[in-house]
């Protein structure tokens, strides 16, 4: 009887153990459990159905992408109508860099700027899914452009040394916060799926803290 008590006690006060233990000044995480929201769930389902179930990348072990790229974008489709969509096999002369920044398991920064703009942006936290070297990325975004838009925005690949495989960018314009919207803006619920034009989002250094807009720091 005396030996059952000392093993409930024992079980209960490993049940009480807290979720991390201290061994001098450092901090030993036993439980570190991170709440990320389901990507089905999370982003618009119309543009998940544009972006391609094939390249969604599922998986709660994405590889950590800590690399700067870069793509040239390729039109693939829009729930946009003639003569305003874009041409599927179009490109865009536009170059887009991207840097996955500050990866914590499924938890990042996302910096990116194009050849058209002065400073990059930054979107934080964004959520990350995959496994082995395939990752998805997937965030909301509020960029200054006319009319104020709000986007859902999803991005996946396969990690090379080379840079990023088979890239695949998609946005959906949410809405506009602007009481008046420019007429030359794409009208809100527009959606955009683009793949880079050769396959290759190719490695490249290009972020330092001069790009960083100073109204920002």
């Amino acid at each position: 009887m005396r030996y059952m008590r000392c093993l409930v006690w024992m079980v209960l006060a490993l049940l009480a153990l807290p979720s991390c233990l201290k061994e001098g000044n450092e901090t030993i995480l036993v439980n570190d459990p991170q709440d990320i929201p389901f990507i089905t769930e999370y982003l618009p389902e119309d543009l998940l159905s544009l972006f391609g179930e094939e390249n969604v990348h599922f998986g709660d072990q994405p590889p950590v992408v800590d690399m700067e790229f870069k793509s040239m974008h390729e039109y693939v489709t829009t729930n946009l109508q003639p003569p305003f969509a874009p041409q599927p096999g179009q490109l865009s002369p536009i170059i887009h860099y991207h840097k996955i920044n500050q990866q914590y398991l499924q938890i990042a920064d996302y910096i990116s700027m194009t050849s058209e703009e002065t400073y990059c942006k930054v979107a934080s936290p964004v959520y990350m899914t995959g496994h082995d070297n395939d990752f998805t990325v997937y965030y909301y975004e509020a960029p200054q452009t006319d009319g104020h838009p709000e986007h859902a925005v999803i991005l996946s690949g396969t990690l090379s040394s080379n840079g990023v495989r088979n890239l695949m960018y998609g946005y959906k314009i949410l809405k506009y916060n602007d009481s008046i919207v420019p007429p030359t803006v794409y009208p809100a619920h527009s959606i955009f799926i683009f793949k880079d034009h050769d396959g290759m989002a190719e490695r490249c250094t290009w972020f330092n803290d001069s790009l960083i807009n100073p109204q920002n720091r």
